[in-house]
């Protein structure tokens, strides 16, 4: 995902679009949903990079708990000290 400026306004749309169905889907949440819209939409940057970065560590993850495996599928062979 990337942060730029395309993607912040994208987002403000569907945040936007969310509370305008919550304001008029619960109608005893108006106060709420009024009062929350502000911060909401400054949050917006920090909410998008918190879960790149979330994304971003998953994958590395997958790699980082099998490394034998990967020397295998990319065909890199340790050099045996005894065959030296």
């Amino acid at each position: 995902m990337k942060c730029d400026l395309k993607t912040m306004v994208k987002m403000a749309v569907w945040l936007g679009i969310g509370l305008a169905v919550a304001y008029f889907a619960f109608p005893a949440a108006h106060a709420f949903v009024l009062a929350s819209a502000p911060l909401l939409l400054v949050l917006i940057c920090p909410v998008a990079m918190f879960f790149m970065m979330k994304g971003m560590n998953g994958s590395k993850q997958d790699e980082s708990a099998k490394p034998d495996e990967s020397k295998a599928k990319s065909g890199i062979r340790e050099a045996d000290p005894d065959k030296a």
